[in-house]
């Protein structure tokens, strides 16, 4: 189980591309993959370095349907080159609840299951949007060896 905490964090500029998709694990897989590889192309083309990980930000969910942006984090000077598909925005600033996730995306929902729980016996209550950051990659470490920064919002 992760080690919830209560942080504060500030604004994190970013790049995405959006998508919707099924709640398959398979359907979410692919559509994060082209949406980063999109993402990507656009950073190569326009210059734009990565100031970190890729992210995944989520607004809506509904049920057996989930939209999301994907795609990296920048320098705030770099949102300026947004364009089409490709847009720009920051993470909330504020007081969020953070955990590391470590291991296979596809045991993510299991923390998230924990996390819900630990927010309940809290007394915390939950606010659009949520957010990963991944640490590493599938193409460079073991399924059991990623790591993911989860960030929850959470309502006034």
């Amino acid at each position: 189980m992760p080690k919830f905490a209560l942080i504060e964090v500030g604004q994190t500029p970013y790049l995405y591309v959006e998508r919707s998709t099924s709640m398959d694990p398979g359907e979410i897989s692919a559509a994060m993959e082209t949406a980063l590889g999109e993402v990507w192309a656009f950073m190569e083309r326009h210059g734009v370095s990565p100031a970190g990980g890729a992210l995944s930000v989520y607004h809506d969910y509904s049920e057996g349907q989930m939209a999301f942006r994907a795609g990296f984090t920048i320098a705030q000077d770099d949102m300026a080159a947004a364009d089409g598909t490709v847009k720009a925005d920051t993470t909330p600033g504020g007081k969020v609840l953070h955990f590391t996730h470590l291991g296979s995306y596809a045991t993510l929902r299991d923390d998230y299951d924990a996390m819900m729980k630990h927010m309940e016996a809290e007394g915390l209550a939950f606010a659009p949007p949520t957010w990963e950051i991944y640490l590493n990659s599938p193409d460079d470490v073991h399924d059991e060896q990623l790591l993911t920064e989860c960030y929850q919002a959470l309502a006034d």
